[in-house]
């Protein structure tokens, strides 16, 4: 999965359209469009900017991205990102 997939993934699961979400970031849906699908990279505080208004840590962004380290098993990865998704899951019905 891409960071922009991440990024569309998280933003879908809020409940958050791409204009809502480009209004409180001011920028524009067509930029947050571009991010997205892949065709811009955003910088590490824009990423934190996204991060802090869609309520989760910047982290999530990049769970599903790249391999496992040496002698970890994907499998090991595998669990830990979905207990990181059910502990967002757990946090937003806290909070919500």
């Amino acid at each position: 999965m891409t960071l922009g997939n991440a990024i569309k993934l998280i933003r879908t699961a809020r409940g958050i359209t791409q204009r809502q979400l480009a209004k409180k970031l001011k920028v524009s849906a067509n930029y947050l469009s571009l991010i997205e699908g892949g065709r811009r990279e955003p910088s590490l505080p824009f990423l934190r900017k996204l991060a802090s208004a869609l309520g989760v840590p910047i982290a999530m962004f990049f769970m599903w991205q790249g391999n496992p380290a040496p002698g970890v098993k994907a499998k090991t990865v595998d669990r830990l990102r979905e207990m990181l998704v059910e502990l967002d899951r757990i946090v937003i019905q806290a909070n919500g």
